[in-house]
Order: C-alpha cells, then structure tokens, then sequence
C-alpha cells in the first residue's frame, strides 16, 4: 500500500472516529480552501494548495457531540502554554492539504537546473486549539510524503487541462519519494479593537508560530488588521493560505452575517527546507529570513463563509524571480 492511499485512508478514519465519538456533527466547522498563482495570471514557484479540514465544535457547545472530543482534548493539554480549559474554548482540527511547487518553464521536459525543481507534498495534520476573545493558542503534528506518491503531479496537470493552461512536462523529475513529519505550535494576541457590533469594527493582533520539520522548519512572527461588520471571535484570519488552520476556530460570526478586510505582514526564519537540502544538482537559492504579505477579504451569509486571500513572499527563490505570489480561495461552513 502506498503512503498517499495511507494518508487518505488515516485522514478519512481519523474523522470518521470523530464524528462516531460525537453522535452528531451540529456546529462543527467544515473548509475547503485553494491557492493557486493561476489566480494571479501566473504560474511559477509555488503553483497550487488544496486544504480539507474539519474541527470539531467548541468545548463549552452543550448541545454537539464532537463537543466532547474537544473537552477531553482541551483536558488533556492543560499543561501546555496558552490553553485552559476553564476559561477558554478548545477544539480539534484535522487537515488534510497538498502542496506543489515548479520551475518558472514547465514547458520543458528536462527542467533547468538552476530554478526549482518538481516537488509535491501531501500530509495530514492534527491540531488542538484553544481560544478566547483576546487570544488563541495552538498545537499540532503533521506527517506527509513528498513524492510521486503525493499525486501533485496529476492534480496540477488536471487543473491545467481544466484551465486551459500549458501542461506541465517535468513531473517525471520530481524529488522524492520520502515520508516526513513534524509538530508545530501558534499563539495569536490581540492588542487593540474599536468599534461595537453592528458598526464598523477594526482589530490589530499579533501572531507568532514555530515548526520543527523534516518537510520546513521555521519561526515566523506578524501583525493582522482587520476591519468590517460582525467580526467573528477569531481574530487572526488564515492569511497564509493552507499554511494552519488557525483561521478556523469560531470563524464565523453569531450574527450569521457580514464582512471583513484585512492586512497580514510578517516575517519568518527557515533554518532547515527540504526544497533546499534534497534537490540534487538544483542550483537555487533560498533567503533564510523572509518577507510576507497578505491582503484579503471574507463575506458571511448564514453558516457559509467565502473568502479570497492574496499572498506574496519575498526572497524564497533568488535565481530568477524575487518573490512567490498566489491568490487563496476559501470556503467555510457550520453544520
């Protein structure tokens, strides 16, 4: 059996085991969010990222099952920084996402080997977090495979043919096949708000997060601003595209309308890629201090919430192009 039929297969079981432990999916937060530079005209670097994710409803939801699950979890990491079970809401996500990445020319059969090579990645991730109205705290762990067995290959060449757009060559080239993993941590604050309910509101956080990897290792630290009507309780807006799933607590507002617009700027540190350390006779460089920048909107009808998310990241690739850009599609809704 490969490791992506694995994954799939864990990803499936892990929330069927959820549900079954729930007896009901009331008030569980569903998602479906994708990147692709196609929205952007262009299609170089970092090409496409599919994220399904599921998190069960809040611990203190008396009237959802899965809210169990999220109370015996919230309990359990009591000891950790940044979660109490007490004063806060906890809940779990799991995450299903694939990621792939390309030379600028995918035209070519034999890629050039001084651009990024072919690379796909697909993994499945768990994350506890735990939330108030004035910050919210995260823990995860991730295990995935980069490889022909990621199916990024066919995906991109799907979406392509859908598209309209070139197909893609180099795929037989790609790196792998390798199994990774590792865990993760977020804590998001917020330092600022004006505004009541039902008028104009706005909100400045801050957020920081750490990943120790086999895949990416890094740090990163930024600010969020928001703005709109019937803001919901979290305050940290995914920005970053299928990177967390920190934009899923309580991502939806009680009023079950409104909207929001918001700016996301940080930077992050990254001691250790796999893009880097396994490319073979690629020649490419890669900044260990990067720069990023977010700039979005959502839209709330209901229990549906769509949001389009533009993201650029400076100094990941020197060789012959200065920064990543994409656009992040996303829709979220309770049941």
């Amino acid at each position: 059996m490969s490791v992506c039929v694995f994954l799939v297969r864990a990803s499936l079981q892990a929330l069927l085991l959820t549900v079954f432990l729930s007896g009901s999916a009331l008030a569980d937060t569903f998602n479906i969010s994708w990147d692709n530079d196609l929205i952007l005209g262009l299609d170089q670097g970092y090409t496409n990222g599919v994220r399904l994710s599921y998190l069960t409803s809040p611990s203190s939801d008396g009237e959802s099952g899965s809210a169990r699950v999220s109370r015996a979890v919230g309990e359990w990491v009591e000891a950790f920084p940044g979660v109490s079970p007490e004063s806060q809401d906890q809940a779990v996500a799991f995450s299903l996402r694939q990621l792939m990445v390309t030379p600028a020319d995918i035209s070519r059969e034999e890629p050039l080997l001084n651009d990024l090579p072919y690379a796909g990645y697909l993994a499945l991730s768990s994350a506890v977090w735990s939330w108030d109205e004035e910050t919210i705290t995260g823990y995860g762990i991730h295990i995935g495979v980069v490889g022909p067995e990621s199916g990024a290959g066919a995906s991109q060449k799907w979406v392509h043919k859908l598209t309209g757009s070139e197909k893609p060559r180099g795929w037989d080239k790609q790196l792998g096949t390798d199994v990774v993993g590792g865990v993760q941590a977020t804590h998001a604050r917020k330092l600022w708000r004006s505004g009541s309910e039902g008028e104009l509101e706005h909100e400045l956080a801050w957020v920081g997060s750490a990943t120790a990897s086999s895949f990416l290792s890094s740090a990163s630290v930024g600010g969020v601003w928001r703005m709109g009507k019937y803001l919901p309780v979290n305050f940290v807006p995914d920005y970053a595209g299928t990177s967390s799933t920190v934009g899923l607590p309580s991502a939806l507002s009680d009023a079950g309308e409104g909207w929001s617009v918001f700016i996301g700027m940080g930077l992050e540190y990254v001691p250790y890629s796999y893009l880097k350390d396994n490319s073979g006779p690629y020649q490419f460089k890669e900044s260990l201090l990067l720069g990023q920048a977010g700039i979005g909107a959502t839209w709330q009808w209901q229990n549906f919430q769509t949001g389009l998310v533009i993201r650029a990241t400076s100094g990941e690739e020197q060789s012959n192009k200065d920064s990543f850009s994409f656009g992040t599609l996303s829709l979220t809704w309770t049941y």
